[in-house]
Order: C-alpha cells, then structure tokens, then sequence
C-alpha cells in the first residue's frame, strides 16, 4: 500500500499537468522571448531548497531498520526537535545482528515490499558492500553537502565513500578512535610510572611493546599479563596494513604487516605473555576487576561500556574504578561505530536528509548527544565545546580527559585499508593465525590454507 499511493500520487500529478498545459496553450503562444522559459526555469531551480531542508508533507510510515535498540534511542533527540515526524517513524529492531544483513538483504531486493526501509543502520565491518552498491543513495540526493559534514572526522567519511564513484552513501553520528587503557598502581608497579605520555613511550611500537610485555611477565612472576588475550592486538594491527586485502584490480595479496601479524600473535602464545582469554567471554571480562591484566585496547564505547561496566565499583576505592588511564599504544586504528544510510527507494528523501542531517551534522544536538551519552560524537566542534566547558575529565581515568586524548586519535585515524571483502576475509584470518599460533601448522602452511580459503570465498579474485 505504501508504494501503490506514491504511485497513484504521481500518475495525479502527471494528469494534473496535462490538463494545465492544455488550459495554458494559447497563453504560451504570446511569448515571444524564447529565452524567457529557460530563465524562468532556471530561477526556479536555484530557489529551490535542498531536499533536506524541504518540508516533508507525506504522511506515509517511515521505516528505519537496525539491530539493537541505540539508534532507537538516538533518534530520540530528532523526534525532541521535530516532534511533528514522530508518528510517521517505524523503528523496526531486528535484534539479531548475526541475520541482519541477511534481512536487509531481502528487503533491498523487494523494494515493493510495505515493510522495505527507508533508513537502515551499517556496521563498519560490512559497510562497504552497501555503500559500494546501488542501494544506498548519495547524501548529496538528500539534500545533505560538504558544508553540513564538515565537522565530521576525515575517516568516518571515507568509510561510507563509494570506491567506484566517490560518493559519500552514509553518515555517522560518533567517531571510535582507539586507545590502549591500563591500569595506572600497575604501571607505577612494574613500569615506574603512571603518567601516559610516559607509558606510550613503553608501547609506541609493536617492538616496544613486546619488550614491556616479557618486563611485566617477568616483574610480575607470570600473575599480570600485559593483555587479557592474543585477539586483543588484531583490531590494531588490521589498521597498520598498508594496502586492501583485495585492490582495485580484484587482487587479493597479504600486506606486509600482516604477515608479521601472523608471528605476533604466535609470540603471545608461546611466551604466555597474556591470559589466553577470549573476547566478550566471563574470564576476560573479569579480567578488568582484577589485577591479572595490565591493559585492553578499547575504544570509545568500550571506555565506558566494556572497562568501567566490568572494574567492580562504581566508585573510586571499589574495584578498579579510578585506576585507569589512555595512551594510544602501537598504532592509531578505531574499532566499530555506526552508520546511516538511505536505501534507493526511500519513500521520503527530504525526511531521510533531515534525520541524518541532525543526528549527524548538528552541532547543537550531538552536543547534547554526547553530554547526556557519554557517545564521542563524530563533530570536532561539538567535541571542542564539551572539552571547553570541562565535560572531559574522568574520575574513571583518575581525572584524565578522555575527550581531549580521542580528539586527536580521531584526526589520525587510516582507513585507506578496507575493502568491501574485509568481514569474510579477517574471519578467514582468524583461522589460519590461531592455528599457526597453536601449532596446528607452520607459518607456510597456514599461508596457504588462507590464501586457498580466500580464493574458495571469492573464485572471480586473483589471489597472489
């Protein structure tokens, strides 16, 4: 019914302009200039508003797709802008991140369908495949320009950024710039200080922090392990590679850096030089109440809903609350975030551009956003202002500025890597390191089976 109005509404319109240049037609023989059309057409064009900035007069259902309920609660702050829309919003939460692309994927398809969205929600780790497509829309058809998002951190526009076309096809409300968090009676223990500038200089670069790896393990005799897990080190060094997994000639080759990933993650586990855990299980979230675990590298969200959510107190003295503290570590990288997109057939650009347009380029209500959320929005002047007015200091961090230590990991984040290929091919990764690691297999061999995985995934990609 929602595509069949829209249409009936067109098909009016059409009549309605048939009739009117029937009425009109011996009006239009006393022009004389035959310029003036033109002209008038063209004035008509250049006071036109921008779709984003157009009234929406459509009282059809709007339908924003996602897999959780934070974009929920995000849209809030439209709604509390332009409570006029609220009615038409349908947030359709699928719950289930591990199907929802396969549900998108069946809507994109079916774009006839009464429940096809408008909106939609993209993780980083499959965002490419959308945006490097035909079903998601260029902002600018939404009315949404260069100005609007020039706040936005350079690597969140990247991103979305089609690699055919260079099309920017979603926008970001936050930014996830990544940092190492460690505990700071830790590092006063076995590395005689706490202050961060000063522990970066133990961790600056992969040698660097191998070697305060082994210190710590052997200061400690074994009881505290710089890292919980070997899978805590891959987001960070998946953003020191130098090129794509697969280039723009379908060319998949193993970036140097990756290579070394490989001996790294075998160092970890031969050496005992972290707790084995793995990520989101009970051990390795315990791990940040205890004093088994010298660091994590974390991210924005992380800070707050991963380290402070699992330290044991909620106070400073209870747990590890107030022990903490953030250099960069290694490598500048991010890790997640989420993105806006509007599908192909969006039944209301003007309504898509304005909800993007405030949730993501509104200075005004991503500071409010970020107040009220703790989320590290993706405007540098709204994180300007809150670092200003003295929102960033942490009793987490023992009074560290968690805003001004993300601003500037934010600038120097690289996404020059990423490809459309990525998810599958990092879980093909995942594989074949931890069972070189686990001494399933040699380094060769483990190589090969990746390359051959890759190559079973994608047989039209030649893979050196």
């Amino acid at each position: 019914m929602k595509r069949f109005k829209k249409s009936l509404a067109l098909l009016l319109v059409v009549i309605m302009a048939v009739s009117a240049w029937g009425c009109k037609k011996d009006d239009d023989k006393t022009s004389t200039d035959p310029t003036a059309e033109v002209t008038e057409s063209a004035a008509a064009e250049s006071e036109e508003p921008a779709a984003s900035e157009e009234v929406s007069t459509s009282t059809e259902p709007f339908y924003i797709y996602s897999w959780n309920t934070e974009l929920e609660d995000r849209l809030q702050y439209f709604k509390d802008k332009y409570p006029e829309y609220t009615d038409r919003i349908q947030y359709v939460n699928i719950g289930d991140s591990a199907i929802y692309q396969e549900k998108i994927d069946g809507l994109l398809g079916s774009p006839d369908s009464a429940e096809y969205p408008d909106l939609f929600a993209l993780e980083a780790d499959y965002i490419k495949k959308y945006v490097n497509s035909d079903y998601t829309l260029d902002v600018a058809d939404l009315g949404i320009t260069a100005d609007d998002y020039a706040n936005q951190y350079a690597y969140t526009l990247t991103i979305p950024t089609n690699q055919s076309t260079g099309a920017i096809q979603a926008l970001s409300w936050q930014a996830c710039p990544g940092s190492m968090m460690y505990r700071r009676s830790l590092a006063k223990t076995y590395l005689g200080t706490d202050e961060p500038d000063k522990v970066q200089e133990f961790v600056s670069d992969w040698d660097k922090f191998f070697e305060t790896a082994r210190t710590i393990n052997e200061k400690s005799g074994g009881a505290t392990k710089i890292l919980s897990g070997n899978d805590d080190i891959v987001k960070v060094y998946l953003a020191t590679k130098t090129k794509p997994w697969v280039d723009e000639n379908s060319v998949f080759s193993i970036d140097d850096n990756m290579l070394a990933y490989f001996d790294a993650y075998k160092t970890l586990e031969e050496e005992d030089l972290t707790n084995k855990t793995s990520q989101w299980t009970e051990q390795w979230n315990a791990n940040c109440a205890n004093d088994s675990t010298f660091a994590y590298f974390g991210c924005t969200w992380f800070l707050h809903w991963t380290i402070k959510a699992n330290c044991g107190g909620e106070k400073v003295g209870e747990g590890t609350y107030g022990d903490w503290a953030m250099c960069q570590g290694p490598a500048p990288y991010y890790w997640g975030g989420t993105w806006l997109a509007a599908t192909a057939n969006c039944s209301d650009k003007q309504l898509a551009g304005l909800i993007m347009k405030t949730l993501t380029c509104d200075t005004e209500t991503m500071n409010k956003m970020a107040d009220e959320t703790l989320d590290y929005v993706n405007n540098k002047e709204a994180v300007q202002q809150l670092i200003d007015a003295g929102k960033g200091p942490y009793e987490f961090l023992g009074g560290q500025d968690f805003l001004s230590v993300f601003s500037p990991l934010a600038e120097n984040v690289d996404v020059s890597w990423m490809s459309a290929y990525d998810q599958k091919i990092n879980e093909q990764l995942d594989i074949q390191v931890k069972a070189y690691a686990n001494g399933e297999k040699d380094k060769d061999a483990a190589i090969a089976d990746f390359k051959a995985g890759v190559a079973d995934m994608y047989p039209t990609l030649t893979v050196e």
